[in-house]
């Protein structure tokens, strides 16, 4: 594993060709040329999609499967550079979490939420110190709905970065966290 890798959570929905599999391909194609190498859930949609964009810019893509799956989904995607199967879904978070020195969330479902709210909570109490930026303006509305309708106050949102394009995340997460040369 290279020293500098970025987490990035997203949907397995997205098919190739759909905005969000492009958004995600770019992506992965900015950070690996930026210097970083990708790591993600392993599986397909977006994932599949930053994967891909990362490999065929010359970078690493790690993927981290989960026993959970099994059975329900297929292996990991064909353009992962390595795969870590973990036995269950914390432990897989665990790892998303601890190999990233940063976090890029794409849209999603259910699980993007989860990851990101553990990422979001972890920085709450003090247990990680990475940066969290998140793509697509659709992200501003759920914080803002969010913060209107929870105890979530403006020092949490503030935790949270959200930029609209893959362009302005790479450009941001390399301020934060230094690429290798």
């Amino acid at each position: 594993m290279p020293p500098q890798a970025i987490t990035v959570f997203g949907s397995a929905q997205p098919q190739p060709g759909s905005v969000a599999y492009d958004q995600a391909r770019k992506l992965g194609r900015l950070l690996a040329q930026a210097g970083f190498a990708v790591i993600n859930g392993g599986y397909s949609g977006t994932m599949e999609g930053v994967s891909r964009g990362a490999v065929e810019a010359g970078g690493k893509a790690v993927g981290i499967t989960c026993a959970l799956f099994d059975g329900r989904r297929p292996a990991g995607n064909p353009f992962l550079s390595e795969a870590i199967h973990s036995p269950d879904l914390l432990a897989r978070l665990r790892q998303l979490i601890d190999r990233g020195q940063g976090f890029i969330v794409l849209g999603g479902g259910v699980g993007t939420l989860l990851e990101l709210f553990l990422v979001w909570n972890l920085k709450a109490s003090d247990t990680v110190d990475k940066p969290c930026i998140l793509v697509g303006a659709g992200w501003r509305h759920v914080l803002r709905d969010l913060e209107r309708n929870t105890a979530i106050g403006a020092q949490h949102i503030g935790m949270l970065q959200i930029v609209d394009t893959p362009e302005e995340a790479v450009s941001r997460l390399k301020t934060l966290v230094q690429a290798p040369t």
